[in-house]
């Protein structure tokens, strides 16, 4: 199996409420929206929306990171366009600014550095600028606490390979090798160490999955790959239906980030996403 991410599913209590964020503040087109579900291409995956009871505050449990060219000019446009863009910040990585949809899922706008060029992580940065698909979905940023356990579970049981181990260079761990890039083929999942309860809530994320969030891996044949994953060791949920998808097998993370495999459906194919997806699968990244 060659995991290829290429599914975000964010859960929203008003789809309606939040198209007005996806498409009015993001920019976002969306693939074949219905009352309960929308889908939109973003950048080398697909975003999905779906409704559902979501708590009330801020989901900090995962980053998504938004590449941009000039995160103040971004800023500024989005503010025009009704958003809330909390003031910038420059590390040695470049310039970063968050901000937050409807229901509290982490969005972040980045502008890589000079020096953030130079790094290996830096070939896929210029991948995903050269292919021309828009808004583009840079880095997937999943907090952890267990290095050990998190690194047997994506590279030995997923079989990702990390493309770039760092720091952090916003102080949310001083663990040299705590920060570890996989290439999962649209983006770059990111899982990043956070210290204990104190540190976690001083930096106010949160180390582990939430019900809000799921993240997807494309297989053209999930039988096969769902029995891959089993002998290398992980557990899988069933055969299930992701709605406006097709079929999939769930499974978990040591800190209980949701994912799945999903074989979307001749339906789904046949679809605006399924012109979405096959674009994603022939791109050079």
């Amino acid at each position: 199996m060659n995991p290829r991410l290429m599914f975000v599913t964010l859960a929203v209590r008003d789809v309606g409420e939040s198209r007005r964020f996806y498409e009015g503040v993001l920019g976002l087109r969306p693939l074949g929206p219905d009352a309960a579900t929308v889908s939109y291409p973003l950048g080398h995956v697909i975003l999905v929306l779906h409704r559902a009871d979501v708590p009330d505050g801020r989901d900090r449990s995962v980053t998504l990171t938004l590449l941009v060219d000039d995160v103040e000019k971004t800023r500024a446009a989005m503010g025009r366009n009704g958003a809330t863009v909390k003031p910038a910040q420059t590390s040695r990585a470049g310039v970063m600014a968050d901000l937050y949809d409807p229901d509290g899922h982490w969005f972040s706008l980045y502008q890589p550095s000079a020096d953030a060029l130079t790094w290996p992580s830096a070939r896929k940065v210029r991948a995903l600028r050269q292919g021309g698909a828009g808004t583009e979905l840079l880095y997937l940023f999943l907090y952890v606490r267990d290095l050990h356990a998190t690194e047997k579970f994506y590279q030995g049981g997923l079989g990702l390979t990390p493309v770039e181990t760092t720091t952090c260079h916003r102080g949310l761990t001083a663990v040299p090798d705590g920060v570890v890039k996989y290439d999962a083929g649209g983006a770059l999942l990111t899982t990043h160490h956070v210290g204990d309860g104190d540190h976690a809530a001083l930096h106010r994320v949160t180390a582990g999955g939430t019900p809000g969030v799921a993240l997807g891996f494309h297989t053209p044949g999930l039988d096969a790959a769902a029995a891959e994953l089993s002998a290398r060791g992980l557990s899988l949920d069933g055969d299930q239906t992701v709605p406006g998808i097709g079929r999939a097998a769930a499974f978990t993370d040591p800190g209980g980030y949701r994912f799945f495999l999903c074989e979307p459906s001749a339906r789904a194919m046949s679809s605006p996403a399924g012109e979405a997806i096959r674009r994603i699968l022939g791109a050079d990244l």
